[in-house]
């Protein structure tokens, strides 16, 4: 086994159970800069140290060029969205994977939860007219971004979860999405 060849032809490094994805930035003078992926701090790892060479040759980090796209159902919440009496639960139903940007989830969300988040939008923004998804019909979203004039338009997407199609819709739109898992 060669580390410095696993390090040169792989992207990430990962735990054994495939859940912490850690990009790898940059290999220099017997040191590799890992970050998560889709962002966050950087640390680096001595490849000579004696606890690393051990792990990959136990095989507790591995190398891969590759994340899996296994998606999994979760609570999707805003830090604004504050609940202040019982009337509307202040959280949407989603799909997410492993992927992240800058550390944020990046979630697919269903028609009847991207009306459920206009409610709470309007709820929690006093009504204002930024950040509401208009729905153009089962296939089609747009919204305004409070700092953007045009607006965008979302076309649903596709994929298998537990061998059920799911028809959702991006909404990352570079929101800083908080999630927790349902059980």
């Amino acid at each position: 086994m060669n580390i410095k060849e696993l390090i040169k032809n792989n992207k990430y490094i990962c735990n054994s159970d495939n859940k912490n994805y850690m990009e790898i930035t940059e290999f220099k003078d017997n040191k590799i800069s890992i970050c998560p992926q889709g962002g966050g701090f950087v640390k680096s790892i001595d490849i000579d140290n004696q606890n690393f060479i051990d792990d990959v040759k136990n095989e507790k980090i591995k190398f891969t060029n590759d994340m899996p796209m296994e998606w999994k159902k979760v609570k999707l919440f805003h830090d604004h969205w504050i609940s202040d009496n019982n009337e509307i639960e202040h959280y949407i139903e989603g799909y997410v994977t492993n992927h992240k940007w800058n550390g944020w989830s990046i979630p697919m969300v269903e028609i009847d939860q991207i009306e459920k988040f206009n409610k709470i939008q309007k709820k929690t923004l006093d009504s204002q007219s930024s950040s509401i998804f208009k729905v153009i019909n089962k296939n089609n979203i747009m919204i305004r971004m409070f700092d953007e004039d045009e607006w965008i338009t979302i076309e649903k997407s596709e994929f298998e979860v537990n061998g059920k199609t799911i028809k959702a819709f991006d909404v990352s739109l570079g929101w800083t999405w908080s999630e927790e898992e349902i059980n």
